[in-house]
C-alpha cells in the first residue's frame, strides 16, 4: 500500500520476516529431518536431548505449514490491498508515471509481489534451517531498506515529493525546495496529502496489511519461543524492536538518498562497506536483533 515501487521488497520482507518469526521451529527442522530414517526411541531420545534454544516440536515443520501461512497472507491480504490502491490511484502508486494501469499491469503486479513472498520466505528459511540466523534477519533488514529507499529516494532521488503527491498535476504542484523558507509550503502540502482521501484509503489498507503481518508475526514468535523453552521477549518488546528496525532503515535511507543527491550513484561504493559493517557483519545490528528477539544461536552443531 506504498506504491508499486515499495509494495516489491514488502513483499520480500513479509515472505523473510513471517519465516524469521518462525525461526525456532523451522530451524528445528534440521535436526528432525536429519533423525527423520532412525527408530522412533532414537528421535525421541534426541527429543529429550534437544539443544537449548532449539524448538523440540518440530513435526511437520518442514512440510510447509509456515510456508502457506506466509502465502495466505500474500494472497488474502497484501496483494488484494495492494492491487486495489494501483488500480483506484494508478498515478500515484507507479509515482506519477503511469496515468493509468492496465489489466496486465495488475495481474503481472500481483504475480511479482507472490513470487517475492515466496522467495522471502524460502531464501530465508534455507538461512534459518543451515543456522545462518544473521543472515536470515539481514534478509527482513534489507529489504526494509530497499522498501524505505523506493520511498524515499525513488527512480529519480525525488521518491518523496512524488509519495506526497496525489497525482501528477499535485506533483507538478510541489514546492520547491530552496532553503528553510520553503519548508512551511512544503508541510503545508504534505498536509494536504495526508488529509486526502487517498490517505484515508492507505490508513484503512495499511492497517489491514501491517496489522495482519504483525499478528502472524507475533503469534509465530511467541509460540516458537514456548516451544523452545527459551525465554524471549514479549509481544510488545518484540514489536518495539520490530519498530526499530524500520525506523533506523528509514533513517539509512534519508541519508543513503541524501549522499546520492549530493555525490552520484558512485557513493554506493563507499555506502555499502559501511552497511556491512554496521549491519551485517558478525556482532553488528542483524545480531543484536537475533540476539534481542531470542532467535536459535548461529550454526550449532
Amino acid at each position: 500500500m506504498l506504491g508499486v515501487y515499495a509494495d516489491l521488497p514488502w513483499s520480500y520482507a513479509a515472505g523473510a520476516g513471517i519465516a524469521l518469526a518462525a525461526a525456532h521451529q523451522l530451524r528445528g527442522a534440521r535436526a528432525d529431518a536429519a533423525g527423520t530414517c532412525d527408530e522412533p526411541e532414537t528421535r525421541a531420545g534426541r527429543a529429550a536431548e534437544a539443544v537449548p534454544g532449539r524448538a523440540p516440536r518440530v513435526a511437520g515443520a518442514t512440510g510447509g505449514r509456515h510456508f502457506a501461512l506466509a502465502m495466505a497472507y500474500s494472497v488474502l491480504v497484501f496483494v488484494p490491498t495492494s492491487v486495489f490502491v494501483a488500480a483506484a490511484y494508478p498515478q500515484w502508486a507507479t509515482l506519477q508515471y503511469r496515468g493509468h494501469v492496465s489489466h496486465g499491469f495488475l495481474t503481472a503486479l500481483a504475480a511479482g509481489e507472490v513470487a517475492l513472498t515466496a522467495a522471502g520466505f524460502l531464501v530465508t528459511r534455507g538461512l534459518l534451517v543451515a543456522g545462518r540466523i544473521r543472515w536470515a534477519t539481514c534478509q527482513v533488514i534489507l529489504a526494509c531498506l530497499l522498501l524505505c529507499l523506493a520511498v524515499v529516494h525513488g527512480p529519480d532521488g525525488g521518491g518523496w515529493k512524488r509519495f506526497l503527491s496525489t497525482d501528477r498535476a499535485d506533483h507538478r504542484a510541489f514546492p520547491p525546495f530552496l532553503n528553510v523558507g520553503d519548508l512551511g509550503p512544503i508541510a503545508a502540502h504534505a498536509g494536504g496529502f495526508l488529509t486526502s482521501g487517498l490517505a484515508a484509503a492507505l490508513y484503512a489498507t495499511g492497517a489491514l496489511a501491517l496489522g495482519s503481518l504483525g499478528l502472524v508475526m507475533c503469534v509465530l514468535h511467541q509460540f516458537g519461543l514456548t516451544d523452545a523453552g527459551a525465554d524471549g521477549p514479549g509481544p510488545l518488546r518484540a514489536g518495539l524492536v520490530a519498530a526499530f528496525i524500520g525506523g533506523g532503515t528509514a533513517v539509512v535511507a534519508v541519508l543513503t538518498s541524501a549522499l546520492v543527491d549530493g555525490l552520484g550513484w558512485v557513493v554506493l561504493a563507499a555506502v555499502a562497506p559501511v552497511l556491512w559493517v554496521a549491519v551485517a557483519a558478525r556482532g553488528a545490528f542483524a545480531s543484536a536483533v537475533a540476539a534481542d528477539l531470542a532467535l536459535p544461536a548461529e550454526q550449532d552443531a
